[in-house]
């Protein structure tokens, strides 16, 4: 009997040990997968946080139209140039420079915007928007403009709203800018109009 007693005492043991055993395996068990799921809601919240963070970036390139992108352009390329055809109404904007132009320039220039005073080639300041990248060229003379070449040059839009399109003061003189451009449209009109009258008079 007394045998009995002390090998359930043992059996007793043996289970209350591997009892705890069990249970501490589970509690480990609770631990581990709880790390697991703090650890994937943080990665989570990370991946969110990236994600809002390259959203606003991208909305930082997308705050001017076309237009406003090309006067951008203009006052960093050829600001006096500028602000002197916009002075003297003489200052006109189009888009897909391709279809005015003729021979290799048509097809080299196809797709890209453009402001011009519509005189020789440096009056006119071509440029293209894709993204947060602005191409833009520009007819830089040689001995003689003839003897000049296009010179293509590209930075980021994001650059140029930071160094000519933040204070008020800034937009509001940029945005007069681009209220005074004048479609090319209309200026072709008017050469149209000035030959027919020539015509006329003859």
């Amino acid at each position: 009997m007394k045998k009995m007693i002390t090998g359930m005492a043992a059996l007793m043991a043996v289970l209350s040990l591997a009892g705890c055993g069990s249970q501490a395996q589970s509690g480990q068990h609770g631990s581990a997968t709880k790390s697991g799921k703090v650890a994937k809601e943080s990665s989570s919240m990370a991946a969110a946080s990236a994600s809002s963070a390259q959203a606003k970036n991208s909305s930082q390139a997308t705050q001017v139209d076309n237009k406003t992108a090309g006067v951008l352009v203009a006052l960093l390329a050829s600001p006096d140039w500028f602000k002197g055809g916009i002075q003297d109404n003489e200052m006109y904007y189009g888009e897909d420079a391709g279809k005015y132009g003729s021979g290799s320039s048509k097809g080299s220039l196809a797709g890209y915007s453009f402001l011009t005073a519509n005189g020789d080639p440096t009056s006119y300041l071509y440029y293209k928007v894709n993204g947060d990248q602005v191409t833009y060229k520009q007819w830089i003379p040689g001995e003689s403009v003839a003897e000049g070449h296009m010179r293509t040059r590209t930075i980021s839009l994001a650059r140029l709203e930071k160094d000519y399109y933040v204070t008020q003061d800034q937009k509001n003189e940029v945005d007069g800018y681009v209220s005074q451009l004048q479609p090319e449209e209309a200026y072709m009109s008017s050469i149209k109009n000035a030959e027919s009258s020539s015509d006329d008079q003859n």
